[in-house]
């Protein structure tokens, strides 16, 4: 019989955690919208809470988290700030400091993962450009090694927590060529430190209001030799396992803050009176409810399994990478879809007052809409699900 329980010890994470957010982020939520920034007394709390790096070793410092535990901390987040600014900073942080911490050099490691555990830097990912995003292999960012170190010149654009970086410390799990003859067999991957070369503009979100967003171009910045993540021209075959992670998260994510939203729709039907009854009385809503509640369960079971499949593909290689790919794909596609519909119904069901800036589904609508696009597209996910599903010879 298959179990789909949490373990004692993981309720009693989900509660720590939903306890945390109610105190420490959900009163925030409003000021970071007016300030378009995270408070640092919120990256604070998560440091001391172990949740930044919850994936590092716990011989640097970290939980030593399985995925799942990190996206039941996802979820609880994703429920507490419905722009999705603090739920980005979490998967990202947490999905690229764990592909440091399975592939990184001894040096790297140590120098890092302790600092990242205590809210002192925070990994981000360099990959897409302004002409390129799933298209890895021809991106135009290169490194040319000289003396021990790597010379990195190039462009990354729409990447997700420079300011945040800048300000507090860290740096870039960066995609770079280092043989352009080659296309994916030519890519490799640095831990690339924000330097104050780095000519910065920054861009506005649609929403993700407390999160940064930015464009960013350097030249001849220096890389040491110990901050390459896995082996030379080897960073295509391994750059995956992240953005699987990342995307496993964003499925949590993206199906925590649906059913929040379904709650709210339903508190406000519940108090809001048509025609001499509430309007929660009416079936043509109830039928809507029920549907998105149908999709939502069952996209976050799959996201859920999704991550397990992962972890465990992780630890005993019990899954293929192409088995895992799909899944997360599977989930991702459909939770990004889904959550988006639930919300935009949930915000319908208010009236006037969801599409007013004062409702969290208004804030939340523009939120999630950035999950089906950020760490691979819908079309790209359709891609690999399709690619898994008849052959990569059929394509």
């Amino acid at each position: 019989m298959l179990d789909y329980s949490f373990s004692d010890e993981q309720e009693l994470l989900r509660q720590t955690a939903r306890e945390f957010c109610e105190r420490e982020i959900s009163p925030k939520i409003k000021q970071m919208m007016h300030d378009r920034r995270m408070p640092q007394s919120i990256w604070k709390a998560m440091a001391k809470m172990n949740f930044l790096g919850m994936n590092v070793p716990e011989e640097y410092g970290g939980m030593g988290a399985d995925p799942i535990s990190t996206a039941i901390v996802a979820e609880e987040i994703s429920r507490a700030d419905p722009t999705a600014s603090i739920p980005v900073l979490f998967l990202v942080d947490n999905a690229w400091s764990y592909l440091v911490s399975k592939y990184g050099t001894q040096t790297l490691k140590e120098e890092l993962l302790p600092k990242v555990v205590k809210g002192e830097r925070i990994v981000g990912i360099a990959s897409t450009e302004p002409n390129y995003g799933s298209d890895i292999g021809s991106m135009k960012s290169y490194a040319i090694e000289k003396k021990g170190s790597y010379l990195a010149t190039g462009e990354k654009a729409y990447i997700s927590l420079v300011r945040d970086i800048a300000e507090i410390g860290g740096g870039f799990v960066t995609v770079l060529k280092t043989d352009q003859a080659k296309k994916t067999d030519g890519v490799s991957l640095f831990y690339m430190p924000y330097d104050k070369s780095f000519d910065v503009t920054y861009l506005e979100e649609m929403g993700r209001e407390g999160s940064s967003w930015a464009a960013f171009s350097f030249k001849d910045v220096s890389i040491p030799r110990e901050y390459m993540l896995g082996n030379l021209n080897g960073g295509f075959k391994i750059i995956h396992e992240g953005f699987e992670f990342a995307r496993g998260l964003i499925s949590v994510i993206s199906a925590g803050a649906a059913l929040k939203s379904l709650e709210n729709g339903v508190e406000y039907m519940k108090q809001r009176d048509a025609f001499g009854k509430p309007i929660v009385k009416f079936q043509g809503l109830q039928f809507q409810l029920a549907d998105h509640v149908a999709r939502i369960e069952a996209a976050r079971t799959i996201a859920y399994k999704a991550l397990w499949m992962y972890s465990a593909e992780q630890k005993s290689g019990r899954f293929t990478r192409f088995q895992v790919s799909k899944e997360i794909a599977v989930a991702k596609l459909l939770t990004t879809t889904w959550a988006f519909d639930a919300i935009n119904d949930a915000l319908q069901w208010q009236g006037a007052f969801g599409y007013s800036k004062e409702c969290p589904e208004e804030w939340a609508l523009r939120g999630i809409r950035s999950f089906q696009l950020a760490e691979g597209s819908r079309e790209i996910m359709k891609v690999i699900i399709a690619r898994e599903t008849v052959g990569k010879e059929n394509m």
